[in-house]
């Protein structure tokens, strides 16, 4: 009976030994990725391993260079632009990597007058260095209108081809709707054509506080396009994200090739969680490349306003038919599981 014991205490301990270590757990972080306030967050992953920012700062351009996606509190980062006179109010930088180098896209104001803001786009001096200098700033305008834009964003199409997506005024002194339009570059620095509508505000998510579509984003999966914008008024609890698409590389200068979603948002505020104003978004990888990741800012507070900003990080999926699948946005106090590979 003792030896019997004896045996199967051994084989207890041998079964403990083989048995996983629940010891080792997964990593988490917490948002905002940044303290204070960060509209407008664009961040790339370029092939060095590094992510990418370039934040405005007042009427300047600061680019900042992290390993870490869920923490730029400590990164490297070198204001690279200055707005002068007669320029300011300088919004939403983005910055791109285009044939083999970088550009950032922003929109100015001229003479102090908002209805005077257009489109502008600088290089890097260095294509090896992203916060060296730059080149001196370059306006986009299509052929046939210079009319009120802000929020562009290049689409390096599945043709080959170059095109500016932005959100503009239909007419000079419009004011509203902010509608979404696209052209055909030639370069990362010049407009090749005339402008194409390919959005109006419609939908009753796209027009609280103000008709707007604003902030394009694109994202590409399994052979489809999409094109990711906000919508509704930067300034209120109900800006959120909307979507459209275009599907076998169809010409993207025909709107009729973009199927459109006006019905609902694809993501938005959740009171449950205190998180409200969601949009601007921009969209990058983990640092292995196994995921997907949006980037977007969002308010505390329903009435927090455009200094209560903060931006934020979250996974998202891909559905089964190749469209984004956006989680309902985490609050503040919630542990969220790190990229992989970081």
């Amino acid at each position: 009976m003792l030896k019997a014991v004896v045996i199967l205490f051994l084989g207890l301990v041998s079964l403990g030994q083989c048995a996983p270590s629940n010891s080792s757990t997964q990593a988490t972080f917490r948002n905002p990725i940044l303290n204070g306030a960060a509209p407008d967050p664009y961040i790339y992953r370029h092939n060095d391993g590094f992510y990418y920012w370039a934040k405005s700062t007042g009427n300047g351009i600061e680019v900042m260079r992290s390993r870490i996606l869920t923490d730029f509190r400590n990164s490297e980062r070198r204001v690279v632009f200055n707005a002068q006179a007669p320029y300011g109010a300088l919004w939403a930088p983005e910055i791109h990597f285009i044939q083999g180098n970088f550009y950032i896209y922003f929109a100015l104001e001229t003479n102090n007058d908002n209805a005077n803001h257009r489109m502008y786009v600088i290089r890097a001096n260095d294509p090896n260095n992203a916060l060296g200098g730059y080149s001196g700033i370059v306006k986009l305008t299509p052929h046939d209108s210079d009319v009120w834009a802000i929020d562009g964003t290049v689409m390096q199409y599945g043709n080959g081809r170059l095109y500016f997506i932005w959100s503009g005024w239909p007419t000079i002194n419009a004011g509203f709707p902010q509608n979404l339009y696209i052209a055909p570059m030639s370069d990362p620095m010049t407009l090749s054509g005339p402008r194409v509508l390919l959005r109006e505000p419609t939908g009753r998510w796209e027009t609280i506080g103000a008709p707007l579509d604003e902030g394009p984003q694109v994202l590409e999966h399994n052979g489809r396009t999409f094109l990711i914008f906000s919508a509704s008024g930067s300034w209120t609890a109900d800006y959120c994200l909307g979507m459209i698409g275009i599907d076998g590389l169809r010409d993207p200068l025909v709107r009729s090739n973009w199927w459109q979603d006006v019905d609902r948002a694809v993501f938005w505020r959740n009171d449950e969680q205190s998180v409200f104003g969601t949009g601007h978004a921009s969209f990058t990888v983990s640092p292995d490349g196994s995921e997907p990741w949006i980037v977007y800012h969002a308010m505390e507070r329903p009435d927090a306003g455009w200094e209560g900003r903060t931006a934020r990080v979250e996974r998202f999926v891909w559905n089964p038919d190749g469209s984004p699948g956006f989680p309902r946005p985490a609050g503040l106090w919630n542990d969220l599981e790190t990229p992989r590979g970081q």
